[in-house]
């Protein structure tokens, strides 16, 4: 088959996930913008560099967003059999292209919005019919908390694919650890951009609570940037890393004792997903869509309230409080529950769900007829 990705910028584990849909034998197009400045607020506080994606596939990149006639016309001339926009940030352009593909082509949109009632969901409910189901035959969720909002968009029972983000397994799959070594450790690792959205606010908080209120503290890694590093940076006990690569900052998973994820919100959470491949325990935040699948209460760590300060000190203290059997018992079900997704199951996925769609004519399964 050949596939179009629209885009808004690339990602380490994007780069694993079309990798692995190339290996099946797909051609593949990826539509990104190419720097960080071109790219979306959500992807300017990262550094990936050149992934190398020109080497599998088209890659179409962009600094200025395209014109919507040009990227129709560079689309038409690929012949897809199906094109995923993983962004609304390019609107004009991308659901131009959406929308001027023949209608056997299978149109998927690629979302991992929590539903929040705000106002501008609600206006969404309300034009989904002209707005989305006019773009989109399909959304393609990480979540079940992503799905329920997708059906609030329209979308039916069958027009959902899910599981549309995993980590790079690969890269971050641990073999199983000892509790001596996990205990010798003694630290937690948060990675992820220093933003407000993020919780590097409540982290810098919450940690300095913990480390005056603890008498053998951890200590604490943070690998990222953005513009509250400062509030982290100066506090003792924690180490700035920066940016890193996705190599670098698997071999730091597999020096950390625990992870966490303090986002006030957080539609997904692939960070997650890496920590439980890399056999850590985790501390996730309530509102982080990857919750409810990677993270277990007493199993593998602890679901915590976001933005309740004191219920995360107190999630500290008793995570660096666990002895070594109990944390090596933590990293075990941290590595079950991680092998639930990878970049090859998401690609044998797409595949078929794709496949099937094409079969039966392109459009949306749940009603067998499109709106184009």
């Amino acid at each position: 088959m050949r596939i179009v990705f629209l885009g808004n910028g690339m990602t380490g584990y994007l780069d694993a996930q079309y990798r692995e849909l190339h290996q099946l034998g797909h051609e593949l197009m990826v539509v990104q913008p190419d720097s960080p400045e071109a790219a979306v607020a959500a992807m300017r506080d990262t550094a990936f560099g050149d992934l190398g994606t020109g080497t599998y596939a088209e890659f179409l990149g962009w600094q200025d967003s395209p014109r919507p006639d040009v990227l129709t016309k560079q689309v038409l001339e690929f012949d897809p059999d199906a094109v995923v926009m993983t962004a609304w940030n390019f609107a004009k352009a991308y659901r131009a292209v959406m929308k001027a593909v023949p209608a056997e082509v299978v149109r998927i949109l690629v979302m991992d919005n929590l539903w929040r009632s705000t106002p501008r969901q609600w206006l969404g409910r309300a034009v989904h019919r002209w707005y989305i189901d006019t773009v989109a035959d399909a959304a393609m969720v990480p979540s079940d908390r992503s799905e329920f909002y997708a059906h609030r968009l329209g979308f039916g029972a069958a027009d959902v694919i899910r599981g549309s983000l995993t980590a790079d397994t690969g890269i971050f799959f641990t073999p199983p650890r000892s509790g001596e070594d996990m205990a010798s450790r003694r630290s937690f690792l948060f990675v992820g951009r220093l933003v407000d959205h993020k919780g590097a606010d409540l982290l810098a908080e919450a940690y300095a609570r913990y480390r005056r209120a603890d008498s053998d503290p951890w200590d604490l890694h943070v690998v990222g940037m953005g513009p509250l590093g400062p509030m982290l940076a100066g506090l003792d006990g924690v180490t700035m890393h920066g940016f890193l690569p996705p190599v670098a900052v698997a071999a730091l998973m597999r020096e950390a004792s625990g992870y966490l994820l303090p986002s006030h919100i957080e539609p997904y959470g692939v960070a997650v997903h890496e920590a439980a491949a890399s056999g850590l325990p985790i501390l996730c935040s309530d509102f982080a869509g990857v919750a409810p699948g990677l993270v277990q209460d007493g199993a593998n760590g602890w679901i915590v309230p976001a933005g309740d300060v004191d219920l995360w000190v107190a999630a500290m203290t008793r995570m660096s409080s666990l002895s070594s059997v109990r944390l090596a018992a933590m990293s075990e079900i941290s590595l079950a529950l991680s092998r639930r997704i990878s970049p090859s199951i998401w690609a044998h996925n797409l595949q078929d769900e794709i496949g099937r769609r094409r079969a039966a004519g392109g459009g949306r399964l749940t009603r067998q007829t499109s709106s184009r």
